[in-house]
């Protein structure tokens, strides 16, 4: 749990440093260190690792669920937002902060073996929408009329899909290169909670009622519906309790980070991580008593 109150206190050292002498577009130099630097690393250091069974195919699978219930839930309860504020809660609610965060809290409320399957849910689920799913977001609403070349052209070009691909060509890298990757990978968190951090604000500026709704929907209405499938197909193992809790995860500081960047209604975006990051400390609990029930 130290890894978690970790993620705190950096959220609130990011936020701290609004009040000294830090450039506006602080948190955008982090960003792009984050885009260009420390997630591909990450991938580069990741992907290869994973090795599938047959008992993997809910973690791949629910994921892929929660994207097609969040754009569901986007478009029932925001259609009449703005352009921007679809394109962060398209962003934010099918991404959830499934490793750094997640993890930890797989091993306190289930236990160590359920990382294995948190990595699969990461790795195959979160890391490989963020690389194209998000990359089709950002590039759609980057301007009010984008092409379809342009946009594959931008998903092409997001590095991090760039070297999605190369893990998935190369495999491992040369045992030389692992602590560098893992040195620049080491990076990733640290910088994004820092950037989601800085540009947090604690007033929302008649968002409220968007935050509220928005969270509502992220940890609990998405895992609530997914617990309802489980219960449905008779899910109640160790693989369904860890997917199940992924699923309810807040929403994932890099894609929030991204979208801050995109300038995606960044007070919302920053809102929903940070808070999101608190919030799930109990919703997360809430939904292990659950599945328990089923």
């Amino acid at each position: 749990m130290e890894q978690i109150f970790f993620i705190l206190f950096l959220l609130s050292a990011g936020y701290s440093l609004k009040f000294f002498n830090f450039p506006q577009n602080f948190s955008q130099s982090l960003n792009l260190f984050i885009i260009y630097v420390s997630f591909p690393a990450t991938i580069l250091l990741q992907v290869p690792k994973i090795n599938f069974n047959s008992s993997l195919i809910l973690p791949v699978a629910v994921p892929y669920i929660v994207l097609l219930l969040s754009l569901v839930f986007v478009y029932l309860f925001f259609k009449n937002e703005s352009r921007n504020t679809k394109a962060a809660l398209l962003l934010l609610l099918p991404l959830g902060n499934t490793s750094f965060f997640g993890f930890p809290i797989l091993e306190a409320l289930v236990g160590t073996s359920a990382i294995q399957y948190g990595i699969v849910y990461d790795q195959f689920g979160s890391f490989v929408l963020l690389t194209t799913y998000g990359a089709f977001i950002i590039a759609y609403f980057s301007g009010s009329s984008v092409s379809t070349k342009h946009i594959i052209k931008k998903i092409i070009t997001f590095p991090p899909f760039i070297f999605l691909f190369i893990a998935f060509i190369i495999g491992d890298f040369p045992s030389s290169f692992s602590p560098y990757l893992e040195l620049l990978s080491k990076t990733l968190v640290p910088l994004a909670i820092i950037s989601v951090g800085f540009s947090m604000q604690l007033k929302l500026d008649g968002q409220k009622d968007i935050f509220f709704k928005a969270m509502g929907i992220k940890l609990f209405l998405i895992p609530f519906v997914v617990l309802i499938i489980f219960k449905i197909f008779g899910f109640v193992d160790e693989v369904a309790l860890t997917t199940l809790l992924e699923s309810a995860m807040p929403p994932m500081i890099t894609a929030g980070a991204l979208a801050i960047n995109a300038g995606f209604a960044p007070k919302l975006s920053a809102a929903l991580v940070g808070y999101g990051i608190v919030f799930a400390l109990f919703s997360l609990q809430l939904f292990k008593y659950l599945h328990a029930l089923i």
